[in-house]
């Protein structure tokens, strides 16, 4: 019997020995292959983390050709300490930044890995071994698209070195773990091989109960020894399984909760994080048109003001109507710049916010449009209808004007996207403290892509037959009323524009006394422009309506003349070099506080009115002008001077 229970011991321990060693070998084994994949894993990402980051940080600078800036983005990203080297390649293909070769400015690289980063279409992560360090690296190579045309690429290397090397620490972590826990586990095996009796079976087969799920399982053992207090304690923990299952439960779906919570807040991060991108982008190319439509103020100013000034002198019909045709595309011009400066968002709008009726203002844009909708759609063969859901909408305060043009836009855009004709739904309620209004179509819809840039100026999908800053605009005069407009549309299945506008704005009360005619009087003006054409058009419309006038190609020139004479009127540029508008409206001022100032200025609808008065500036006309505009500010300034 003896020799059976010493026989059985030894069973016991060698089958528990083995198991735990094979448990903790292949145990070691999986956690070391997923330490290893997770430390790789991460390892990637912070490299093409470092490569977004880099493209981000430079895409802008790399379209104005900012190297110096360039050069300052990849040292910064350089200074990572797994970063081997930072470059950025221009559309050719040559390195035109690098962090730590110099030499290397201006080359394009043919070696085997450049060749593939550079050819590569997309992102790409390459391992080789890098001489310098006599480690294996990633090159990660990242392009940059601006507009669908790929201006240039991002690559940096990223070392393994410490990878590795974190990798060999856990793994000898894990063997050292391992060896101290099959220590353990072999004394536990020796202390229960010496506990176990005859009483194994029962206790085997009240555990199998157990684990499938029987809690309310008992094992009764009355041995008065070590066994009898274990079946006890199984009881015992059994009736804790029994708890701790139910608690689990909960905690399950307490859990689950959670998880709705954190993905809904995901959800919301990544439309913020999506959102945020779209402004940067959107203020970038604000920045930009906002400069290209001063720049083509100045050259239709010229043009408009002497296509005038030939057609108050001509007498030939022939020659009026070519100077006709002149003006209407000035004018047509000039309309065009007034939408890019609607897209900058940075327009002080100068006009009075006054109390809006949302329904009424939305149903006279429909009946506006009816020809268009209605009329003209019937011609084509086609029928579009409109479905009016009006709810309660409290009186808000607004640009009755910039609201019409939003929603005019926004009808005629359905319209077009319905060329098989359809319904189009609009829909106006209140929630909380906001407008909403929805205009909902049947056409053609649009894809992700598209919507995403769907409020980018110049960006459209009707060809020739639109412009692209239509919506744009809308953007522009949907933000200066701190409100959103959205799209949500399925291709196929139609699209829908959200605008929400909040209705506690409140309106400025400011009154500026006008005639209604103009009178010319006889006044000396002094002239200050640094464009040749645009002072020469100035002038010879000033001496038309019998004026004095003196010109200056500066500021400083322009102070020089004003110091030694005795003007009724400054007409002064804004933007020139040297001494500003502003500083010419602040000297004169200063000198002779009568005398009227005003700013001739392509940027004259982008200037806040509480500034224009703070800097001494009467007046500001704005570029292209017509004739009657110039007359109407020296018969202001001058009946001003005699009340």
């Amino acid at each position: 019997m003896k020799k059976n229970r010493l026989k059985l011991r030894g069973k016991f321990l060698v089958y528990v020995i083995l198991l735990i060693s094979l448990f903790m070998g292949g145990t070691l084994f999986v956690v070391e292959r997923n330490d290893k994949k997770v430390i790789l894993s991460e390892g990637k990402k912070r490299g093409l983390s470092n490569a977004l980051y880099l493209a981000a940080l430079s895409t802008s600078h790399l379209l104005v050709y900012d190297y110096t800036k360039l050069e300052q983005n990849v040292d910064e990203v350089a200074k990572e300490p797994d970063i081997v080297y930072a470059m950025i390649l221009d559309k050719n293909g040559s390195i035109i930044a690098h962090s730590n070769r110099e030499d290397l400015i201006g080359k394009a690289l043919s070696d085997p890995v450049s060749t593939r980063a550079w050819n590569s279409p997309a992102q790409l992560i390459q391992e080789y071994h890098y001489p310098d360090l006599d480690a294996d690296i990633w090159d990660i190579a990242y392009p940059i698209h601006q507009g669908g045309v790929r201006w240039g690429m991002v690559r940096i290397g990223f070392s393994r070195r410490n990878l590795i090397v974190e990798i060999e620490r856990n793994r000898q972590d894990l063997i050292v773990l391992s060896l101290v826990v099959l220590v353990f586990a072999v004394l536990a095996a020796v202390l229960l091989a010496e506990r176990i009796s005859g009483r194994v079976r029962k206790l085997s087969v009240g555990a199998l109960s157990i684990s499938k799920g029987d809690l309310s399982q008992k094992i009764d053992i009355r041995t008065g020894d070590e066994i009898e207090e274990l079946s006890d304690t199984f009881n015992r923990m059994t009736g804790e399984l029994a708890k701790n299952r139910d608690q689990q439960k909960q905690l399950i779906d307490q859990l689950s909760n959670k998880n709705v919570l954190l993905q809904r807040e995901i959800a919301a991060r990544e439309k913020l994080e999506a959102e945020i991108i779209k402004i940067e982008r959107l203020r970038d190319l604000g920045e930009m048109s906002s400069g290209v439509a001063h720049d083509f103020n100045n050259i239709l100013g010229a043009i408009l003001g002497r296509a005038q000034l030939l057609l108050e002198k001509t007498k030939n019909q022939h020659t009026k109507k070519s100077l006709e045709i002149i003006e209407k595309a000035a004018l047509d011009g000039a309309e065009t710049v007034r939408r890019i400066q609607e897209f900058t968002r940075v327009r002080a709008d100068s006009r009075l916010f006054i109390e809006v009726d949302v329904n009424e203002l939305v149903n006279d844009v429909i009946e506006f449009t009816r020809t268009r909708w209605k009329n003209e759609a019937l011609a084509r063969g086609i029928q579009i209808s409109i479905v009016k859901e009006f709810g309660e909408v409290p009186v808000m305060m607004g640009d009755p004007s910039g609201l019409r043009e939003v929603f005019t836009n926004l009808i005629i855009n359905s319209v077009d996207a319905m060329p098989e004709g359809g319904t189009i739904t609009v829909r106006t309620f209140g929630e909380g403290d906001r407008a909403i209004i929805t205009v909902s179509d049947e056409g053609l819809g649009m894809s992700d892509d598209i919507q995403q840039r769907i409020f980018e100026p110049f960006f459209t999908t009707k060809g020739k037959s639109g412009n692209g800053l239509g919506l744009s605009m809308c953007y522009g005069i949907v933000s200066r009323h701190q409100g959103e407009i959205n799209v949500s549309s399925v291709p196929g299945k139609g699209t829908t524009f959200t605008v929400s506008l909040p209705t506690t704005l409140t309106g400025d009360v400011k009154e500026k006394a006008q005639k209604e005619k103009t009178e010319l009087f006889s006044a000396k003006v002094l002239v200050i422009d640094d464009d040749e054409q645009m002072r020469a058009v100035l002038c010879d419309i000033l001496q038309n309506s019998k004026c004095q006038v003196e010109q200056a190609g500066s500021g400083t020139e322009g102070l020089s003349l004003f110091s030694k004479g005795s003007f009724d009127i400054v007409l002064s540029d804004l933007g020139m070099e040297g001494v500003t508008g502003w500083e010419v409206a602040q000297k004169v001022k200063e000198t002779s506080p009568e005398t009227t100032v005003a700013l001739i200025t392509g940027w004259g609808t982008q200037l806040d009115d509480e500034e224009v008065r703070r800097r001494g500036v009467d007046f500001v006309v704005s570029k292209p002008f017509r004739i009657k505009e110039v007359q109407q500010l020296v018969s202001w300034a001058m009946a001003l001077k005699h009340t």
